[in-house]
């Protein structure tokens, strides 16, 4: 159950996979083979400190910056004051809510950001038996839509667990306060959290049935390559009315989070906003099932949703 309600929302976290036949489309220049996974490697508190500062080397002047030529990923899905709701139900029981917004503007080491965050908490009836308070946070620069820093605090029954990780992409380094060690990594690799909203901002609507997009990522202590497969358009209804929508499937194999338990499907709109409105995760022991029930603060208008 760790980790396993941010990735119902924010879905592109799995383990690597080949495909003969498929086509394939790269989501950024210069793509490797990576994955990402939000497994700790122990099911541990975290005993380290907030305060713990980063390495003197990134705190000094860094040459690559006045050199490295930074991405500018065009911005037409999503703005600051976005609000996106879910009900998370197990079978016919709403056990979970969910809210991820583009919460504020900020400065990040220079970086003009959008402060994304994920809240996720248990209705009080599932509190007495597995109290769920998840709050992930990423700051994303808003010209390139990559990650600057992102902050996890999890609680989840009686796992608890933080983090931090400040991304230096011209460095090719990310950063961990929880392992206080610095990692490799390619240029433009995502969270989470940053994985989902730059999907949000590439051209779907080019996209075939088969196309899959590969994308970046990192977590705790490695990365990942994401896979996003586009399966088909279709119509369903929601609480809040009728839409378009372009169902993709995460690509989920091997040694990843859910590994052979079943599959995820997610319903975007289909339009520029590109919004999930539902997500089913098919597992052992039955299904998760999350529903979008508000959405507030779009850029565009709903030109996905059908007035039937």
């Amino acid at each position: 159950m760790k980790n396993f309600l941010v990735l119902a929302i924010c879905f592109l976290a799995f383990s690597p996979l080949s495909h003969g036949t498929e086509k394939w489309l790269v989501a950024d220049d210069s793509l490797s083979a990576v994955d990402d996974s939000l497994t700790d490697a122990d099911n541990e508190p975290d005993s380290s400190s907030s305060a713990t500062l980063l390495p003197d080397s990134l705190l000094l002047p860094n040459p690559a910056y006045a050199t490295f030529k930074f991405r500018h990923a065009p911005n037409h899905a999503f703005e600051t004051g976005e609000v996106l709701k879910y009900r998370i139900k197990y079978g016919p029981v709403t056990a979970v809510n969910t809210e991820i917004s583009v919460a504020n503007d900020t400065v990040v080491r220079g970086h003009d950001c959008y402060q994304i965050t994920y809240k996720a908490s248990t209705l009080p009836f599932f509190d007495t038996f597995f109290k769920v308070r998840d709050l992930y946070q990423s700051f994303i620069d808003k010209k390139g839509i990559y990650p600057v820093r992102y902050t996890r605090q999890v609680e989840e029954g009686n796992y608890k667990s933080s983090n931090e990780l400040e991304f230096f992409h011209e460095r090719g380094q990310v950063w961990s306060r929880k392992r206080n060690k610095l990692f490799n990594i390619e240029p433009y690799t995502h969270d989470i959290l940053s994985a989902y909203f730059y999907f949000r901002t590439l051209n779907l609507q080019k996209l075939k049935k088969g196309d899959v997009v590969t994308i970046k990522n990192f977590s705790d202590q490695k990365s990942y390559k994401l896979d996003i497969k586009i399966h088909r358009r279709d119509i369903i209804e929601t609480e809040l009315g009728i839409f378009r929508t372009i169902v993709v499937e995460p690509l989920v194999q091997g040694a990843g989070l859910f590994k052979s338990e079943g599959k995820i499907i997610i319903w975007m709109t289909d339009d520029e906003n590109k919004i999930p409105l539902r997500i089913s995760i098919n597992v052992l022991v039955g299904s998760l099932y999350a529903e979008i029930i508000e959405i507030s603060g779009l850029k565009n208008k709903k030109t996905a949703k059908l007035d039937w």
